[in-house]
């Protein structure tokens, strides 16, 4: 799957894997084969992007594409070579852990992103401009949850006293937070916001995030996750490809991605279509 949606990224993007100078993988739980070295390196050079520098990290869970972007920009910022970035996640979970109920259904996926600085793509292939991201991370909730290993078999274990007690009392209020600051750096009204794209971890969870928001109902659009379930930090782009397949974003609207995930971490990343 990753492979598949590394090589629509680059088609749809207008380049080839030579041009791609970092690649970075994202995922939380690629499988449970690959807890060591990230498969971009064999991804890499499957995709003919061998020269290309790769970095590899697990914090962020679904608020990882938040993280990717940020990490991304940082290397952007300190090396002028660097002009095309590969974002990657592919997620599976673990045999015997697709259910969470109460709280989700995790499905597999892959999701890739292309960042190029700006100038640097054909106006023919040009994507959504990004305006501003922000991430936040708090330590020490990551007993939330976590994945252990219990003779060999890989498992994800959810504290539910800590996510009641700990988590739930601030999970929106740091989402609102962040939300304010990528607000601000983009010099821009939570009432500019065109789309406002969240993750599918659940109806309910969806319903919260337009509470804390005050939107009217119908404001998030439907999504595929009674399709895909939860599919970690692919959400926010399954969600976006399906709008856009849609015909929902049109030119020079404003969009929010927004999602929270293990660690704990929360991101919201602004863009112009």
């Amino acid at each position: 799957m990753i492979r598949e949606a590394a090589s629509k990224a680059i088609a749809e993007a207008g380049i080839t894997a030579r041009d791609i100078n970092l690649i970075l993988d994202y995922s939380t739980w690629s499988s449970e084969s690959s807890q060591g070295l990230s498969f971009a390196h064999q991804l890499s050079a499957d995709l003919g992007a061998e020269n290309s520098m790769i970095l590899s990290f697990k914090v962020g869970g679904c608020a990882g594409l938040h993280v990717a972007i940020k990490t991304a920009l940082g290397w952007m910022s300190t090396d002028e070579s660097i002009q095309t970035v590969l974002l990657l996640a592919g997620d599976a979970a673990p045999a015997g852990n697709r259910s969470l109920l109460p709280i989700t259904i995790h499905g597999d996926a892959s999701s890739a992103v292309i960042l190029r600085r700006e100038g640097s793509q054909s106006p023919l292939n040009q994507g959504p401009l990004l305006l501003s991201v922000e991430a936040m991370t708090v330590g020490n909730l990551q007993k939330a949850i976590t994945m252990v290993r219990t003779n060999g078999h890989a498992d994800i274990v959810v504290d539910a006293l800590c996510i009641e007690q700990e988590v739930m009392p601030v999970y929106f209020l740091n989402m609102f937070l962040v939300m304010n600051k990528a607000l601000a750096a983009a010099s821009l009204n939570l009432n500019d916001i065109d789309h406002f794209i969240y993750s599918n971890i659940s109806r309910r969870d969806r319903e919260g995030f337009c509470k804390m928001l005050r939107l009217p109902k119908g404001s998030l659009p439907p999504t595929p996750m009674a399709q895909y379930g939860h599919t970690f930090a692919s959400d926010l782009l399954i969600n976006y490809v399906d709008m856009r397949r849609d015909g929902l974003i049109r030119p020079g609207q404003l969009l929010l991605f927004a999602s929270a995930g293990i660690g704990f971490t929360w991101g919201v990343t602004i863009a112009r279509a």
